[in-house]
């Protein structure tokens, strides 16, 4: 039989042992039988059989083993229970080997149960608030600390403001993560209310001292500083956001000092130089660093803080590079959100005392402040179709008279607006096109403004209208609809009568060589009909106006010569009368 390789023959003594086996031999596994005597507690050495040979020295061996274990056992329990660690020895492990088994080997503590001293506290930081940070600057002192900065780097304006910095950092340098979390604030706050934040902490004479000290800086290195601060701010934005999603790593790499001295100082450079990121918004619209949705708040922000010093930079900056990210396919309900909450905060709630200044820098430099291409997404965006209808759509359109003021805002019919109505027409026309009442009607609108500013928008018509036949009928239909209104807007309607005396032109062509197309052909047909009774109403207005002036004349004619020679009135009439009854009439 075999036990792991290991043989034992067993007592071989006497002849009747072997008889009666009738030559088997017992064979035994060591191992086998020292885990059977452990599992059992003996309480004295086995005495051999009379006539079995002799004893096993291995029974000695192991209960001398358990006794000395067993007294261990006990004396530790007993210094665990006093709370005393001591060394013991410990017993050999079950796994050794067969000649290994005195071996004992000695270490120090209680195996399994290590009683560990307890270690002395660290004292807790006091915990500081931005606003106790923010009232411990004194104002002298900052005052003392810039002239001096200012003698010492006075050729370099980009050190002055690093030291600058440096100083609100050590000012705010007790403020925590956790006192002062800049990506929840930005979360929680509506742009408006984030704005405020942190600058609403800083004393007012303090933020006035540092105002005036940035107002003699270059450009250049404001410029310069404004984008390291938003770099800074926004890196450890994302820091704090991939430590909310769960990654270890990244919260072992969150900084203990927040952000706040740079924003504290960020946003009062903004207010006393918002031009300063008017002239990088076309580096902030394209580099990738201040892009995607998590950014766009802090973005936001920043636009903010420059709305507050100049109410038209903030305008402009909303139409750049907020505006696109808003509508169209890059629109998301959170880019529209934030697009919508910065417009109704800085420019539509404060309209009245904001539109003089609007009105008066609609157009710097051949530049407008609002551009035909933005305007004509915002009016897309304000009548949509009925499946693109969104939660947006009612602020979309409730913003939209004020954007289209400043759109069509200037010296109307002068030099300067001859560009914007031709930009506008062809916009206007393909939305008049639109299978949408609601757009249609207003791109209408918009056709006939760009048709009284210039007499070139009438041949920009003709040349475009065969290829946008569906929304010239829009127009035209809208001509006749709205005849008596539009004749006013105008007058004198000589242009508008050439122009479609040559649109029924190209209807003739267009008649006899499309014989084969239908649809062409009926549409072709349809902006004739309405052309013929667009002719019919200016013909009439043009009858009656004639009339008209015919009638006033012979009546001042003759209150004329009534008033000279009161002898030739024969009749006794008030010419007096008759001359304000004939305009009364008239004007009805």
């Amino acid at each position: 039989m075999e036990g792991n390789g290991l043989f034992e023959l067993g007592n071989t003594d006497g002849l009747s042992s072997s008889s009666h086996g009738h030559g088997w031999q017992k064979v035994t596994n060591f191992k086998k039988q020292r885990r059977e005597m452990r599992s059992k507690k003996p309480a004295a050495v086995a005495q051999p059989e009379i006539g079995k040979g002799k004893p096993s020295s291995d029974s000695t061996v192991f209960q001398a083993l358990e006794e000395a274990a067993e007294n261990r056992r006990v004396h530790r329990e007993a210094m665990l229970a006093a709370g005393i660690a001591a060394p013991i020895e410990l017993l050999p492990s079950d796994n050794e080997s067969d000649g290994e088994e005195g071996h004992h080997t000695e270490t120090t503590g209680i195996a399994n149960g290590n009683v560990k001293k307890s270690k002395p506290k660290k004292p807790k930081k006091a915990k500081v608030s931005v606003a106790e940070a923010a009232s411990g600057i004194d104002a002298s002192e900052l005052s003392a600390f810039l002239a001096e900065i200012s003698d010492s780097f006075s050729s370099l304006p980009d050190v002055q403001l690093m030291r600058c910095a440096d100083y609100f950092a050590r000012a705010f340098s007790q403020v925590s993560h956790f006192q002062f979390g800049w990506a929840k604030i930005l979360k929680d706050y509506s742009v408006e209310k984030a704005v405020e934040i942190p600058l609403c902490y800083l004393p007012e004479n303090v933020s006035k001292i540092v105002s005036n000290w940035l107002s003699s800086m270059p450009a250049g290195a404001v410029s310069d500083f404004v984008l390291w601060a938003l770099n800074d701010v926004i890196n450890d934005m994302q820091i704090q956001n991939s430590s909310q999603k769960g990654s270890k790593v990244a919260v072992h790499s969150i900084p203990s000092k927040t952000k706040v001295a740079v924003l504290v100082l960020l946003a009062i450079v903004l207010r006393r130089r918002p031009d300063v990121l008017l002239q990088k918004a076309a580096v902030l619209r394209s580099s990738a660093q201040y892009q995607g949705q998590e950014k766009l708040a802090m973005m936001a922000w920043a636009y903010g803080q420059a709305a507050q010093g100049d109410v038209v930079v903030g305008m402009m900056l909303w139409v750049q590079n907020l505006l696109p990210m808003s509508v169209g396919k890059f629109g998301t309900p959170v880019s529209r959100d934030i697009a919508l909450q910065f417009i109704e905060s800085f420019v539509v709630s404060n309209i009245k005392k904001a539109r003089p200044f609007l009105l008066n820098r609609v157009s710097q430099k051949g530049e407008r402040l609002v551009p035909p291409v933005a305007f004509n997404a915002v009016m897309r965006a304000a009548f949509p179709s009925e499946t693109t209808r969104t939660k947006a759509t009612e602020r979309f359109l409730e913003i939209y008279p004020v954007v289209r003021e400043l759109a069509l805002g200037g010296s109307q019919r002068s030099k300067s607006m001859n560009p914007v109505a031709q930009q506008l027409l062809p916009l206007s026309l393909a939305a008049a096109s639109e299978d949408v009442p609601a757009l249609s009607y207003e791109a209408c609108d918009i056709f006939i403004w760009c048709l009284s500013q210039t007499s070139d928008c009438y041949k920009q018509w003709e040349r475009l209208h065969l290829d946008n036949l569906k929304g010239s009928i829009q127009i035209l239909n809208y001509l006749c609809c709205e005849w008596k209104d539009i004749a006013i807007r105008l007058s004198p309607v000589d242009s508008l009568k050439s122009t479609v005396q040559s649109l029924r032109k190209k209807h003739s062509k267009v008649l006899e060589q499309a014989k084969e197309d239908a649809g062409l052909e009926f549409l072709v047909k349809a902006a004739d009909k309405h052309c013929k009774v667009l002719l019919k109403k200016m013909s009439w207005a043009g009858a009656c106006f004639k009339a008209m002036v015919t009638v006033i004349t012979g009546v001042g004619m003759a209150y004329g010569l009534y008033m000279l020679n009161p002898s030739v009135n024969q009749w006794g009439w008030d010419g007096k009368l008759l001359l304000s009854k004939t305009l009364h009439f008239w004007m009805e």
